[in-house]
């Protein structure tokens, strides 16, 4: 699996979109997976900056992501999303 980096919320929604579609899941059915409505979904993949870091957490559980931190300079990939 690819590492993206990520610098805006912006980004963060596109990649968690790339991710659910490329396993071919809708956003009902990511957000069935832990508690989330579809609308609260599309919320995080098109509005990031607004969405609670609780629910992009569940959201990053449901599509089996983790979120890393590390100093900027170390990341080897750019966003592709």
């Amino acid at each position: 699996m690819t590492d993206y980096l990520i610098k805006t919320p912006q980004q963060l929604g596109a990649v968690l979109q790339g991710y659910r579609k490329e396993q071919g899941l809708t956003q009902k059915n990511v957000g069935a997976k832990v508690g989330l409505a579809q609308n609260a979904v599309s919320q995080i993949e098109s509005e990031t900056g607004r969405a609670g870091l609780a629910r992009i957490f569940k959201l990053l559980a449901a599509l089996e992501l983790e979120l890393v931190v590390r100093p900027r300079g170390t990341a080897s990939n750019r966003s592709e999303w």
